[in-house]
């Protein structure tokens, strides 16, 4: 079991009400912090996070970074005591 720090920010934090929070993960993987995070905070969450056609986090607007600022997908792994932020993307860069 890993512990993982999620920040939020823009609309995630307006769907979870929180700007943090510390998740306990079984297996130390992004699908599964995904799986939490939809269970606890519903459609809105899920809509904002999964991209119903790949069933992949979601890349359109939305970015899922780790501490170190790398950009995270479904299928990656997860460190304990990891920081993973959720952002919505803004245009430019």
């Amino acid at each position: 079991m890993i512990t993982v720090q999620a920040e939020y920010t823009a609309r995630f934090k307006e769907i979870t009400q929180i700007a943090s929070e510390t998740i306990q993960l079984e297996q130390p993987h992004m699908a599964e912090l995904a799986q939490i995070l939809t269970t606890k905070y519903g459609e809105r969450m899920e809509a904002l996070l999964i991209d119903p056609k790949t069933q992949d986090l979601n890349t359109n607007g939305t970015l899922f970074v780790d501490s170190t600022g790398r950009r995270l997908f479904i299928d990656d792994t997860l460190a304990d005591g990891e920081t993973v932020s959720f952002m919505v993307g803004i245009a430019g860069g």
